[in-house]
């Protein structure tokens, strides 16, 4: 049994080293900080996510989203080559849709990069989502509620035991203070993502822009981050991308601890509040 829980360390760290050499040769080239036209998008709240693999369920994320109990619309950053199929899905939509076409697979950083031009177009929130979710009607009008300026707030919210290993987290309560938010199923202020510091996230770790936007908007600025309570629910497929990173978010929280992270505990970080449950 000991042997089987080294091999499976070894296996486990040598896909993440694969992972690193394989993210940073993905983003040679790739100017971090560059801006992109995105068409004008309507006045409701804009709910941002990317496509990749899973452009089979496409069709069903915007009928959920259609079917909101809020006036929403979607703006999808496609990773995917196969354009035709991302804009087949968005013209048969109930939903407002808008799709930016990137030049190449960049992950979930295309949600920032649309962040930062909702912004200019004057949204002062955006909901994240990942498209392996499933969730009620009732999805955004529950993270609008608990939503503040200067804050972020989501369901997959944690605090870290020890600070050190990114496998020992604890999710926090509805409307408790986190350290850490999973970028899938959460509010942001769009003001985060005009500063340039957003966009400056080493390339060995790009495919980890949860834990940097953590970092960013929590120690950087000092925002509230906390748990909402917008539920959602996984699909599990395989096709994640954490299965594939390995230790990379191990290393790169060891890596922010080093720039000053403070995760001792999650009353140490910002205001050190809270936001009571509506």
């Amino acid at each position: 049994m000991r042997i089987g829980r080294i091999q499976r360390g070894i296996e486990w760290r040598l896909r993440s080293a694969q992972t690193n050499v394989q993210n940073g040769l993905h983003l040679l080239g790739w100017r971090r900080n560059q801006r992109f036209a995105l068409a004008p998008v309507g006045e409701e709240l804009p709910v941002v996510f990317c496509t990749w693999v899973r452009l089979e369920r496409l069709p069903r994320m915007l009928e959920l989203l259609a079917a909101q109990d809020v006036p929403v619309q979607a703006v999808i950053w496609n990773n995917s080559p196969d354009r035709q199929t991302v804009d087949d899905a968005a013209a048969r939509a109930s939903v407002d849709v808008t799709v930016f076409h990137s030049p190449r697979n960049v992950g979930g950083f295309g949600r920032f990069y649309l962040a930062r031009e909702l912004r200019e177009q004057g949204h002062k929130a955006a909901v994240f989502i990942d498209d392996d979710h499933d969730f009620d009607p009732s999805m955004v009008r529950e993270l609008q509620a608990q939503h503040r300026p200067g804050s972020m707030s989501g369901w997959w919210a944690y605090c870290f035991r020890d600070g050190l290993d990114y496998g020992e987290r604890e999710r926090v309560p509805v409307g408790a203070p986190a350290m850490y938010l999973g970028t899938g199923g959460m509010i942001v202020d769009t003001e985060v993502f005009l500063d340039p510091r957003v966009f400056r996230c080493p390339r060995r770790f790009w495919f980890v822009e949860d834990l940097w936007l953590s970092y960013v908007a929590g120690h950087l600025h000092g925002w509230q981050v906390f748990r909402s309570r917008g539920q959602f629910d996984a699909v599990a497929d395989g096709r994640d991308l954490y299965l594939r990173l390995g230790r990379t978010k191990t290393r790169f929280l060891r890596y922010l601890l080093r720039r000053g992270w403070d995760t001792s505990g999650c009353e140490n970080r910002g205001s050190g509040r809270g936001v009571d449950p509506v």
